[in-house]
């Protein structure tokens, strides 16, 4: 019996080491001064596909791009976004990367590895999508949706996809960076590659640059 507890200690402690390691925590975002509403809503746009910047964003502007879509912004219930019947959100993030694909954690603003594996040529319908830094994946979440019944789940899931991209559009005003709306994206690549739960479906993509 004793080494059976020692075991399933051992065991424990294993699984802790590797869930960390999956974990990446990012810096705390940004989240006062920057450039003001208005004047960020004047510079709001679209970066040219045929020439989208293609520089890497720094983890604080990451962060600080990611709290915008759909962060905590009062307390702990309160987020940058409106969700119905004040759930938490329903639309999740998953970030395309060089090295790799992520699920942004909002609750602790952190990024947890879904795969080591760069798929930013594979989910976008024009050829331009792989060329950015970064891709932000919008799907909603099938499970935080289940209360609701069609077309409110679809309605529901687009109009929350929608406030956060144009707080990322926001956002990368403010900071400086390129952004990019996508909708025609391969949405089969993308269920393959998140291993996406039947009631997920992807909404948009949007791209970051610098």
């Amino acid at each position: 019996m004793r080494w059976a507890v020692r075991g399933a200690f051992v065991w424990v402690l294993i699984m802790s080491v590797v869930a960390s390691a999956w974990a990446v925590p990012l810096p705390a975002p940004q989240t006062e001064g920057g450039m003001g509403l208005f004047e960020a809503l004047r510079k709001r746009a679209s970066a040219p596909g045929g020439d989208f910047p293609t520089g890497r964003l720094a983890p604080e502007e990451l962060s600080s791009v990611l709290w915008a879509a759909t962060g905590l912004n009062r307390g702990d219930k309160g987020w940058t976004v409106p969700m119905a019947m004040g759930l938490p959100p329903y639309c999740k993030i998953y970030v395309a990367k060089e090295d790799g694909v992520f699920l942004y954690d909002w609750q602790g603003n952190g990024l947890t590895e879904i795969s080591g594996e760069d798929i930013r040529g594979k989910v976008g319908a024009q050829n331009f999508v792989r060329a950015a830094s970064c891709i932000l994946i919008v799907v909603s979440d099938g499970s935080g949706l289940s209360e609701f019944q069609e077309p409110e789940r679809t309605i529901f899931a687009y109009v929350a996809a929608g406030a956060m991209t144009q707080d990322v559009y926001l956002a990368a005003a403010s900071l400086g960076l390129g952004a990019r709306y996508i909708h025609s994206m391969k949405e089969d690549e993308i269920r393959a590659s998140l291993s996406l739960a039947p009631g997920d479906n992807p909404l948009c993509l949007m791209l970051l640059g610098k």
